[in-house]
């Protein structure tokens, strides 16, 4: 489990790059106080939106993984939670419709089953 929580965060860290990233392209005013931002671009806009997103399901994650270090099973419920994640950015960033839904849908199977693993 360790493994996938380690991962989890590996993800988070990464989407926590992305918005400055898009937002910036390697201009020399990343450098700068950033005071004044420059306009965020559409894919910009979908990297914050995926950070608020993976914010609200970290939340959820992080404390489940960790009352699930000793559970038989649990590690299943964490490898559906990353895998899903690490499709759905992507797809997010691109503006896939649908598959990204199914990719967020099934995120939170992932996290549902591991909610289960806590109740036996």
């Amino acid at each position: 489990m360790t493994f996938w929580i380690l991962m989890a965060l590996g993800l988070y860290f990464v989407q926590t790059l992305l918005p400055v990233a898009f937002r910036f392209k390697g201009s020399p005013e990343a450098m700068k106080s950033r005071d004044e931002m420059p306009e965020a671009s559409l894919v910009c806009g979908r990297a914050d939106r995926a950070l608020a997103n993976v914010t609200e399901a970290m939340i959820l994650f992080i404390p489940l993984a960790l009352l699930l270090q000793a559970a038989d099973g649990a590690a299943l419920g964490a490898i559906i939670f990353v895998c899903a994640r690490i499709i759905y950015v992507p797809l997010y960033l691109t503006g896939v419709p649908y598959l990204r839904t199914f990719a967020w849908i099934a995120s939170l199977g992932g996290l549902l089953v591991m909610a289960m693993a806590i109740t036996g």
